[in-house]
């Protein structure tokens, strides 16, 4: 759920704000939605990939960038609250739009799907963080990795109780990225990380207060792309796959030698995948208009 580079350790913080490829013609923009700990800025090699073809819309999610934290009176652990916080702003320009989320951000555009699908012309997930999936269903594997995701989560929650953000967060970056990877960031970059604490914890608490059931994905009427890393952790795979078990309609791709951060360290392969989904959406979309008018 945090920004990391090809070597495996967190990058420099990304520019926020909205970034766009200029808009061409008439088809639909894409929105693309950042990982906790990152910003809009995360996606910039989508935004090369479109250039020239089609608008790419990144906000900075609540708490991150320059979107602004929601405030203390605001219901800020809800992953509704955060798709209406998308939806401004995209704004009224783009009724519908291709949806992307990464992480954090698949969580939130799984919300938006499921709540607004006539906006949504095509979805991709990049291993999103629905976790509250995992106990359904009652298998000792999933609840297993649920109980994993609970200490990461307490572990961010008593760290910041304390006044010791580093440590948790340290175990978040290892969490996702694999041991060690926190010592090996530079010190500055840990600064950044640990002032971020509390907007992880915000989103912990929005996607472990989701309640809907898997069978809701049956109502995902829009085609579905999920991404996973073959070396993501376990966790991530995992959730992607009941996601993959239950769409009516969906592409699962794996990347190869690619982790959890595989947007970033695997861009050109999954901004290729996007593309491709995205183009086949519009292709499909236009020929049952034709049918329609036939």
């Amino acid at each position: 759920m945090t920004t990391m580079s090809t070597a495996g350790t967190p990058t420099h913080p990304f520019p926020a704000g909205q970034v766009s490829a200029r808009w061409i013609g008439n088809d639909l923009p894409v929105v693309a939605l950042h990982s906790s700990a990152s910003t809009g800025g995360q996606w910039r090699s989508l935004v090369e990939c479109f250039a020239g073809k089609r608008q790419v819309v990144t906000p900075d999610l609540p708490g991150y960038g320059f979107a602004a934290a929601p405030e203390p009176h605001d219901r800020a652990d809800c992953l509704a609250a955060e798709a209406a916080a998308v939806l401004r702003a995209v704004g009224p320009s783009a009724p519908a739009f291709h949806l992307v989320g990464h992480s954090y951000g698949g969580a939130v555009a799984l919300k938006i799907a499921l709540a607004y699908p006539w906006r949504v012309r095509s979805l991709t997930l990049i291993e999103p963080v629905v976790f509250h999936l995992l106990p359904q269903g009652g298998s000792d594997a999933d609840k297993r990795l649920y109980r994993g995701v609970l200490g990461v989560r307490d572990r961010l929650r008593g760290a910041v109780a304390a006044g010791w953000p580093a440590y948790g967060m340290a175990a978040f970056v290892d969490f996702w990225n694999g041991a060690g990877t926190w010592d090996r960031c530079e010190a500055a970059q840990r600064q950044r990380l640990s002032a971020q604490a509390r907007a992880v914890m915000r989103n912990f608490a929005s996607v472990l207060g989701e309640t809907w059931p898997l069978s809701d994905l049956t109502r995902l009427a829009m085609p579905l792309l999920t991404v996973t890393g073959e070396t993501s952790p376990e966790v991530g795979r995992r959730v992607t796959d009941k996601l993959v078990d239950a769409a009516p309609e969906v592409t699962a791709a794996r990347v190869f030698g690619a982790g959890h951060m595989a947007p970033l360290t695997h861009a050109e392969a999954v901004n290729t995948l996007i593309e491709r989904h995205v183009d086949s959406a519009d292709a499909l979309a236009a020929a049952s208009r034709r049918a329609s008018a036939a």
